[in-house]
C-alpha cells in the first residue's frame, strides 16, 4: 500500500511515480511519457490538470486532436465491471471466498501483472488510510472489512474516469468523502534565488534535477529566472497555488474560502423539480431537506 510508506505526503512526482501499479501511469502522464505514436517525451501539463496529474486515458495519438471533437469509443459496460460488481456483491452479502476473488478480482490483476487480493490477509490488517474517517470510508463495519476497502480500491483504480465513482460514493453511503480537501502534486520549496525571486527546478523524467536534455520544470516568485534545459516555466500563483505558500500541495479547491458540506439527511438525494411537483398538484412530494418554496 501507497499510503504505508514513511514520507508519502511530501514524496515528488518522480519518486511516487516508482514501482507502482501499472495503471497510474496508464492513467495519467509518468516520467518518460511519450504520446501514442510520438517518440517525444514530455513531462505533465499543468495547464491541462487542476492537480498536476495530467489525464492521459482516453488519449489517442495527434490524428484525434480536434476541438470539441472525438472519434474515440466511450466506454459504457466492460467485463471488469462485472468481476468488480460480483467480488462487492459477495463480499457485502458475507459470502465471499478466496475462490471468489480467483474469478473475479485475479481476472483484473492479472492483466496488469499485479497479485491478487489475499482476503485473509486484507481482513487481517485492514488499510488505516482507507479506515480514517478524514481520509477513507466511515461505514464499513463489517467482518469482511478489510477484503471490502480493497474491493473499493480496485474498484476506484481500474474504473478511474470512466463515471463511476460518484454514484459509488452514494451507493456506499459515503458522501462526506466529498468534504475532503482534494490536493495534486507536492512541491517541497523553491531553494534558489533572493527576496521575491526565488525558483526552483523539479524533474518530471528520470530522477535527475537540472540534467541536460531532460524533461524539467522550473517553478519560479517574481522575475523569470534565466536556466537553461527547462521545459516549461511556471509562476507561481498564475498556474497554480501551494498549500503553504512557496511549497506544499498544489491546492485544487479552497475549503478554507468555500467549504464543501454535505448533508447526509438530504444529499443522497436529488431535488424534484418544481415544475414536475406543480404538474401533480401536491401529490409528488419534495425529497428530504430540499425547499422547494411550494406549499405543497
Amino acid at each position: 500500500r501507497f499510503t504505508d510508506q514513511p514520507g508519502y505526503k511530501t514524496m515528488q512526482y518522480y519518486d511516487e511515480m516508482q514501482n507502482r501499479d501499472p495503471r497510474l501511469t496508464q492513467t495519467v502522464v509518468g516520467p518518460g511519457y511519450m504520446r501514442i505514436n510520438s517518440d517525444k517525451v514530455e513531462s505533465p501539463n499543468f495547464s491541462s490538470s487542476t492537480t498536476g496529474y495530467q489525464i492521459i486515458k482516453w488519449v489517442t495519438d495527434a490524428s484525434g486532436d480536434g476541438y470539441m471533437g472525438s472519434s474515440n469509443d466511450y466506454i459504457l459496460f466492460r467485463a471488469a465491471e462485472v468481476y468488480l460488481n460480483y467480488a462487492e456483491a459477495k463480499a457485502e452479502l458475507g459470502t465471499l471466498t478466496q475462490e471468489d476473488l480467483e474469478i473475479s478480482i485475479k481476472k483484473i490483476r492479472d492483466r496488469v501483472g499485479m497479485p491478487n487480493i489475499d482476503m485473509f490477509a486484507a481482513n487481517a490488517n485492514p488499510d488505516p488510510y482507507l479506515c480514517a474517517p478524514e481520509t477513507g470510508y466511515r461505514n464499513v463495519t463489517d467482518p469482511n472489512k478489510g477484503v471490502i476497502l480493497e474491493i473499493r480500491r480496485e474498484r476506484t483504480i481500474e474504473l478511474c474516469l470512466e463515471g463511476h465513482r460518484y454514484y459509488d460514493i452514494i451507493r456506499w453511503k459515503e458522501g462526506k468523502m466529498f468534504e475532503q480537501p482534494f490536493l495534486g502534486m507536492y512541491f517541497p520549496g523553491l531553494t534558489q534565488g533572493s527576496g521575491d525571486n526565488r525558483y526552483d527546478v523539479f524533474d518530471m523524467n528520470d530522477g535527475i534535477a537540472g540534467d541536460k536534455e531532460k524533461v524539467d520544470i522550473c517553478i519560479y516568485t517574481g522575475k523569470k529566472p534565466s536556466v537553461k534545459n527547462i521545459r516549461k516555466f511556471y509562476k507561481l500563483g498564475e498556474e497554480f497555488v501551494l498549500t503553504d505558500g512557496d511549497k506544499g500541495n498544489i491546492i485544487c479547491h479552497d475549503i478554507e474560502k468555500e467549504p464543501r458540506q454535505w448533508n447526509e439527511e438530504r444529499d443522497y438525494f436529488f431535488p424534484i423539480p418544481t415544475t414536475e411537483r406543480s404538474l401533480t398538484n401536491g401529490a409528488l412530494t419534495q425529497n428530504p431537506g430540499w425547499n422547494d418554496g411550494l406549499d405543497f
